[in-house]
């Protein structure tokens, strides 16, 4: 009796620990969906292309959210909710800025407490989403928007934290400055491992890449992610924290639809 104890008690050793396995390993999407113009503001397409891929966190690019042009029956909608719903995960919006105030001439104290008009970013997480920070990045004359990083700190099944970041750089100019936040503590943690998405507007071997790939490892593959022919979108990590198991550029089609310029850039990563 005692050697079947031991050995149902080996069995469910090896299965807890083939658990903890799982659950260090982590598959994280960053996509640039062009404010989900393309599908006319549905999200079902974007929740169907994203939900095959059963990611563990998904971070968004050019997100509009409560917009005019997004209402339905005159209501304004939070479609970040609404994807978040559909593919029942958590989901956050880092705001950037109002699209009503765009170029930036106003105050943008003046729509501290708006609730309509958002552009920025977004996180949906498997896990529970304990902690967010939306930051507003530097905009330098000569840039052309506001560009924002939000953040999320993230509990998982393991009991582990990590901190995902999700940000967008400006496309013009301005784009060492705001590299410069992300690689700051506000950002990249010093305690919590570190996960970093989003399009960069940058290809390899500019100084705004190799700024962050001297701060952070670069965990996705370097293929063109951008339709126009050029690799704007990364998954990073904070360094000697994560390991890649597969790295790869996804489709983006659904039902015959093209959902954006960008392609998803997909990432299984492992904590070391």
């Amino acid at each position: 009796m005692k050697q079947i104890k031991k050995f149902f008690t080996c069995c469910l050793l090896v299965l807890s620990l083939g658990t903890v396995q799982a659950q260090d390993q982590l598959k994280v999407i960053t996509f640039n969906i062009k404010s989900f113009e393309n599908t006319g503001f549905e999200v079902q397409p974007f929740a169907d292309l994203l939900a095959a891929e059963n990611a563990d966190i998904i971070c968004l690019n050019e997100v509009e959210n409560r917009s005019a042009r997004q209402m339905v029956n005159m209501k304004y909608r939070d479609v970040v909710q609404d994807l978040a719903s559909k593919m029942q995960l958590f989901g956050v919006f880092g705001y950037s800025y109002n699209l009503m105030n765009k170029q930036g001439d106003e105050d943008e104290k003046k729509y501290t407490y708006c609730e309509n008009e958002l552009y920025g970013n977004a996180i949906l997480s498997r896990y529970p989403i304990l902690n967010v920070n939306a930051m507003q990045l530097p905009r330098p004359a000569g840039s052309a928007d506001q560009r924002g990083v939000v953040t999320a700190e993230i509990l998982l099944p393991s009991g582990k934290m990590v901190r995902v970041a999700c940000t967008h750089l400006d496309h013009i100019g301005g784009q060492m400055e705001q590299a410069k936040v992300l690689v700051g503590s506000s950002v990249l943690s010093t305690s919590i491992p570190t996960i970093l998405t989003g399009d960069m507007n940058q290809w390899p071997g500019t100084d705004v890449i190799n700024l962050l790939d001297d701060s952070y490892d670069r965990l996705c593959q370097d293929g063109m992610t951008y339709q126009a022919g050029s690799k704007l979108d990364y998954i990073y990590g904070s360094k000697g924290d994560f390991e890649v198991v597969e790295k790869r550029i996804a489709n983006n089609i659904s039902d015959g639809v093209v959902l954006s310029d960008h392609y998803p850039v997909v990432s299984v990563i492992k904590f070391k």
